[in-house]
C-alpha cells in the first residue's frame, strides 16, 4: 500500500491506494494530491478567481457556463436540498459571512468577532430558484443567492478522487479529506474508521472510537462527521452550522453526527442535516445508514445496511 499526506481545501489530506497485481504507478498519488488541488481551484469560495466565486458573483445576471465538475457540485447540492426538505441548503453563503466566516479559516479565528446578537442575519433562501441546464453546462444563480460547498465540497472531492484512482489501477483507495472519507475497492482485511469523540480533549485514551468498518462484500463507502464543536470563532460563541429556517447558528441537542454511506457527498449532507433534525434518530435510521449520533451525555449507534450500487441518482435535481 502507498500513500501521501498533504493540506488542501483548509484541511488536511491523507490518500492510501493499493493493488492486488503488484507495484502501483507511483504517480497515482500525484495525480490524487493534483485534483484535489484542481477541484479546490474550482470549488473554494474563499479565492475571488474560483470558478465558484466567478458563479456567485454572476448571481442574478442569467446563465453561466460551467465546467463539468461545478455543474456536478450543483447538482449534487439542489439533490440534498430536495431530499433533505431543505435543512441541508448551500443557500446559507450569505449569514455565513454576515457571522464572519468569510476567509480562510486561520483568518477567522484570528479575529476580535462581534456578539451574535449584532450579526444581520435572515433564512436562506433556497435552492428552488438555481437552474441547471446540463445540455448547455450553465448554472443559473437568483438575483441575491450564493451558494456554499463546504459542507458537501470536501465529500464530493473524495468521492470524484477515489474513483479516478481506481479508474487509473487501483485496486483500493482510501481518500480522506478533512475527515470526509471516500472508500472505494476491497482489501484482504476490511477496512476500519476510528471516529474521534470532539468532546474529549486531545490526548484523551478514549477520544478514538472505532465504530465504522467497511462491510465486507462491498465496494465503496463514504464516511463523514458534522459538528458544532469544531471550527468556532468569536470566543467560540459561533460555529460553522448554519440553521438555514433562522440564518443563525444552529441550535442542537447534538454536538457531533458521524455517517457512514455509499458515497462521502450523501454522508456530508446527512450529517449536517442530522444536527438540524427535530428527530435524527429515526430520520437516520430510515435511510439506510450507519451512524454515530453524540450528545453532550451519551453517544447513539445507528446500524443499517448500506444502500446498493445506483440507488443514488439526481433525481432531486433541477434542469433548465
Amino acid at each position: 500500500m502507498q500513500e501521501t499526506r498533504f493540506r488542501a481545501m483548509g484541511t488536511d489530506c491523507h490518500v492510501l491506494v493499493a493493488s492486488a497485481f503488484g507495484p502501483l504507478d507511483p504517480d497515482l498519488l500525484t495525480l490524487a494530491t493534483m485534483r484535489v488541488e484542481l477541484l479546490e481551484k474550482s470549488w473554494s469560495r474563499f479565492l475571488p478567481l474560483s470558478e465558484l466565486s466567478q458563479l456567485n458573483a454572476h448571481a442574478g445576471a442569467g446563465p453561466m457556463a460551467v465546467s463539468d465538475h461545478l455543474e456536478r457540485l450543483v447538482l449534487r447540492m439542489h439533490e440534498a436540498w430536495v431530499l433533505t426538505e431543505g435543512l441541508f441548503d448551500p443557500t446559507v453563503l450569505t449569514s455565513m459571512t454576515r457571522l464572519g466566516y468569510d476567509a480562510d479559516f486561520a483568518e477567522v479565528i484570528a479575529r476580535t468577532g462581534r456578539s451574535i446578537a449584532d450579526a444581520d442575519v435572515l433564512p436562506s433562501p433556497g435552492m428552488s430558484g438555481v437552474r441547471v441546464d446540463t445540455d448547455q453546462h450553465t448554472v443559473t444563480l437568483p438575483a441575491g443567492v450564493g451558494i456554499d460547498p463546504g459542507a458537501i465540497g470536501k465529500g464530493l472531492a473524495a468521492d470524484i478522487v477515489a474513483d479516478e484512482l481506481i479508474e487509473a489501477g487501483a485496486t483500493a483507495a482510501l481518500v480522506n479529506l478533512g475527515g470526509d472519507i471516500a472508500i472505494r475497492g476491497e482489501l484482504d482485511e476490511p477496512w476500519v474508521i476510528g471516529v474521534v469523540d470532539e468532546r474529549l480533549p486531545a490526548g484523551d485514551a478514549d477520544r478514538t472510537r472505532e465504530v465504522m468498518a467497511f462491510p465486507e462484500g462491498t465496494d465503496a463507502a463514504g464516511i463523514a462527521t458534522s459538528t458544532t464543536l469544531k471550527r468556532r470563532w468569536a470566543q467560540g460563541r459561533r460555529h460553522h452550522v448554519i440553521d438555514p429556517r433562522t440564518g443563525m447558528v444552529a441550535e442542537t441537542n447534538l454536538v457531533q453526527v458521524t455517517v457512514m454511506t455509499r458515497e462521502a457527498w450523501w454522508a456530508e449532507v446527512l450529517a449536517t442535516a442530522a444536527l438540524l433534525h427535530s428527530d435524527p434518530y429515526a430520520w437516520l435510521a430510515r435511510q439506510d445508514v450507519r451512524a454515530l449520533l453524540i450528545d453532550p451525555v451519551r453517544v447513539t449507534r445507528i446500524d443499517t445496511r448500506l444502500p446498493r450500487h445506483g440507488e443514488l441518482t439526481t433525481q432531486g435535481a433541477t434542469r433548465g
